[in-house]
């Protein structure tokens, strides 16, 4: 068998112990002190990376393409990119009511300006949207829905992506693995809604998933508007409703009421 033959077998398998590999080993080269700016951008860019290598080791350029392609996909409609700024909307409004019922002031960061929210927009955009989307939605998405329905995908892969996180907890403070793991698995779910319902679309799920990393960045973070607990309890219950409502409208077999023939998964 030959090694094409291997990695075409195997290719879902091997790109997510790539993606693995990619976080893990510069994790540790990071910890050490050698080259983090690099390990940085490796560790954070790995799912991409892994997918890029694969799809060359499958088809070369035209396997390229196909897994790329989905950044060329902005046409989806309006009612997509409310649904994924609806995560960050729903939030927002959440908190002007929380503050307003409270009587509290928000603490936002100390020396807060417009450049550093201009910054942390920025990064809040790179470090995971622009930066795993087309590996974990544009690779192994559709992978898994060959083989499993698409709610089933989505728990598979939203479980694999929040694990992948666990090297990160070394090397900077983030919030509770358990409520990480929990916000994880429901956004997983309403990103494969979107990119079902939108023929593979990476901008729809790059919006979803920045809307999400939004709250923690920003509402929680610098504008400070949300006590950490608050948020957790409220933006969970939130969420929680609208994945339900998503599950119990498009069916938990597709995450889709459109026809099998227009779903990317089977193109």
């Amino acid at each position: 068998m030959t090694l094409h033959n291997v990695v075409n077998k195997y290719a879902l398998t091997l790109f997510f112990i790539l993606s693995y590999s990619l976080m893990i080993f510069p994790t540790i080269i990071y910890m050490l002190g050698y080259l983090p700016d690099l390990m940085i951008v490796i560790m954070i860019w790995s799912p991409t990376i892994a997918g890029i290598i694969i799809s060359i080791l499958i088809g070369e350029w035209n396997e390229l393409k196909k897994f790329l392609g989905g950044f060329l996909k902005w046409k989806i409609g309006i009612k997509w990119y409310i649904a994924g700024f609806t995560l960050m909307i729903g939030p927002l409004i959440f908190a002007g009511f929380y503050l307003l019922i409270s009587g509290s002031s928000p603490t936002p960061v100390p020396g807060l300006s417009f450049p550093t929210i201009i910054i942390n927009l920025f990064l809040c955009l790179i470090r995971g949207p622009l930066s795993e989307e087309a590996g974990w939605r544009g690779f192994a998405l559709p992978r898994l829905q060959k083989k499993f329905n698409a709610l089933v995908s989505s728990i598979i892969l939203g479980v694999i992506w929040a694990f992948w996180h666990v090297p990160l907890y070394f090397i900077e403070a983030r919030m509770p693995f358990y409520i990480f793991i929990a916000l994880v698995l429901v956004i997983s779910i309403l990103m494969t809604w979107g990119y079902n319902n939108t023929q593979g679309s990476l901008i729809c799920t790059i919006i979803f998933h920045f809307s999400f990393n939004f709250n923690g960045a920003f509402i929680t973070g610098l504008f400070g508007l949300l006590p950490m607990m608050v948020f957790y309890i409220g933006g969970g219950i939130m969420i929680g409703i609208y994945v339900l409502i998503v599950i119990i409208y498009a069916g938990p077999k597709k995450l889709s009421r459109k026809p099998d023939s227009e779903l990317i998964f089977n193109t």
